[in-house]
C-alpha cells in the first residue's frame, strides 16, 4: 500500500491518513511516499510496518548505529538531528494543544551533542547475548558497541563483556551498569549469586586511573535492575563532581542527569527565572543538586524529598559546601509542603514521568511563581490543566536531554494572573 506520510506521531513514527483512517509508520518521515503494510489493525487507525521508501525526505539520514533497526533504545536516529529538535519542539506545542485546547508559542529546542552524550549505561545479559532488548521484546541483542554511550562506557563495557564470556558467567551474570562522569568510573555487575570478581577489578584498575567495582546481588525475578544486596569490591566508592561552583558527590545507584551538557542548559535556564530576593521551593528535589544551585541566586531554597537516601545526599551536599541558605525536607511533597506554605514565593517542580499529580497542582495554585521541568509532555499538560485557570504561561522551552529518541525535557514558566 502506498501512502504519504504527513506528520509525526508522539513517538516519531510517520503518519499518513487514508480515506479518513490514520496510518502510523515507524522510521517514516515527513514528505515522504512510502509502501507499508499494516501489521496491527486497531479499527479507525492502523499500525503499519515500512516495506520500503518510494520518496525519501532531505531529512533522512543513514542511522550511525548498526543496531538501530532492532534495538529498542533509540528512535528517531534516521532523522536528521535539525529535524529531531523539530519534532520535539513540534510535540510539546501540540500536546499542548489536544489536552489543554491552546495554541501557544514554544521556543525552539536546546540542542545537545547528538552522540557520546550518555555517562551511564544499563546492559542486559540473557543466554549467551550482552546488549540491549530488542524492540518490544524481553529478548536481548548482542552489541559491540552503542554510539550515544561515551567512549569510556563502550571500553569498559567490552572488557567486562569478555570478563563474563571468558569465565563463562553468563547464568550468573544479568545486567552491567556502568557511570562514567570526568574520567571516573562505577561499574557493578548484578548477579543472582555471589561471585568473585576480583580479577575483573585487577583488570579494570590497570587500564583506568580512577575506578570503582561493585557487584549487586538480584534474585528478583521481574525487571528491575538495581535491587538486593550491594557489595564494594574496589577501588573508588563515588564520582566526585565540581558544576556551579559546587562540590558533589554521585554513586552507582543514585540518580544522575544522563546528559550533564543539557542539564547545565537547564539548569542555566532556571537560574534566570529566579529573582534575587525570592524565596524558592524545590518541590521533588532529590539529591539536592537543583536545590544548592538555587542557594546560589535566591533568598532561601526548601528542597522536599520523600526517598530517605536521596534527602541524605541533599544534606551532605548542603554540608560539604557550607550552604546556609538551603533547608533540605525529608517527606511527602503533600503532607510537608501545608507546613511551609506561606514562606516562599517561587515553585520549581521537577517530578518523574508520571508528573506532580491533581492534588499537589491544586495545593500549589496561588503561588506566585511556578517553574515546572517534566520530561513526559502528556504528564506536563494534565498537571498545568489543574492551574491553568489562575496562571499564565509566560515561556516554555524544549530541552534535547536524550538525542536520538522519542524523550524530550520541557521548562515551563508560570505566573500567577
Amino acid at each position: 500500500m502506498e501512502i504519504n506520510i504527513i506528520d509525526y506521531g508522539m513517538h516519531g513514527e510517520g503518519i499518513a491518513t487514508v480515506d479518513g483512517k490514520i496510518f502510523m509508520v515507524p522510521n517514516a518521515l515527513i514528505g515522504e511516499k512510502v509502501d507499508a503494510e499494516i501489521v496491527e489493525d486497531k479499527g479507525n487507525y492502523a499500525i503499519a510496518r515500512l516495506e520500503k521508501i518510494i520518496q525519501p525526505s532531505q531529512c533522512r539520514v543513514s542511522p550511525k548505529c548498526p543496531y538501530f533497526n532492532e534495538c529498542g533504545g533509540c528512535q528517531l536516529q534516521h532523522m536528521d538531528y535539525s529535524e529531531q529538535l523539530l519534532f520535539k519542539k513540534n510535540l510539546v506545542k501540540k500536546t499542548i494543544k489536544k489536552i489543554l485546547g491552546i495554541d501557544i508559542n514554544v521556543n525552539n529546542t536546546v540542542a545537545s551533542k547528538q552522540y557520546e552524550y550518555r555517562n551511564k549505561a544499563s546492559f542486559a545479559q540473557k543466554d549467551e547475548y550482552i546488549g540491549y532488548f530488542i524492540k518490544n521484546s524481553n529478548e536481548v541483542l548482542s552489541i559491540e558497541n552503542c554510539p550515544i554511550q561515551s567512549k569510556e562506557i563502550n571500553e569498559i563495557y567490552l572488557d567486562v563483556k569478555n570478563f563474563i564470556n571468558e569465565n563463562h558467567l553468563n547464568n550468573i551474570v544479568r545486567y552491567i551498569v556502568i557511570r562514567s562522569i570526568s574520567g571516573q568510573s562505577l561499574i557493578g555487575l548484578v548477579v543472582n549469586k555471589f561471585c568473585d570478581l576480583t580479577t575483573l577489578y585487577n583488570t579494570l584498575s590497570s587500564k583506568l586511573h580512577n575506578v570503582g567495582l561493585y557487584v549487586i546481588i538480584n534474585t528478583r525475578k521481574d525487571s528491575v535492575v538495581i535491587a538486593g544486596k550491594v557489595l564494594h569490591i574496589g577501588g573508588i566508592k563515588e564520582i566526585q563532581i565540581e558544576n556551579f561552583g559546587l562540590n558533589y558527590s554521585v554513586d552507582l545507584i543514585g540518580f544522575h542527569q544522563t546528559n550533564i551538557e543539557i542539564q547545565n542548559k537547564l539548569y542555566e535556564k532556571v537560574l534566570s527565572y529566579i529573582e534575587p530576593n525570592s524565596v524558592v521551593l524545590n518541590g521533588f528535589s532529590g539529591a539536592g543538586l537543583l536545590s544548592a544551585i538555587l542557594s546560589k541566586r535566591a533568598k532561601f531554597v526548601y528542597g522536599i524529598e520523600i526517598n530517605s537516601s536521596a534527602h541524605a545526599s541533599a544534606e551532605k551536599l548542603k554540608f560539604d559546601n557550607k550552604i546556609k541558605n538551603l533547608s533540605n525536607i525529608l517527606g511527602d511533597f503533600y503532607k510537608k509542603y501545608n507546613t511551609i506554605r506561606e514562606k516562599f514565593d517561587t515553585i520549581v517542580l521537577d517530578p518523574t514521568k508520571k508528573g506532580c499529580g491533581a492534588k499537589v497542582m491544586q495545593t500549589i495554585s496561588g503561588v506566585k511563581n511556578i517553574i515546572y521541568i517534566s520530561c513526559n509532555p502528556i504528564a506536563l499538560c494534565k498537571d498545568l490543566r489543574e492551574i491553568l485557570d489562575n496562571y499564565i504561561i509566560e515561556e516554555i522551552t524544549p530541552f534535547d536531554m536524550f538525542p536520538n529518541t522519542e524523550n524530550v525535557e520541557t521548562l515551563v514558566k508560570l505566573k500567577r494572573r
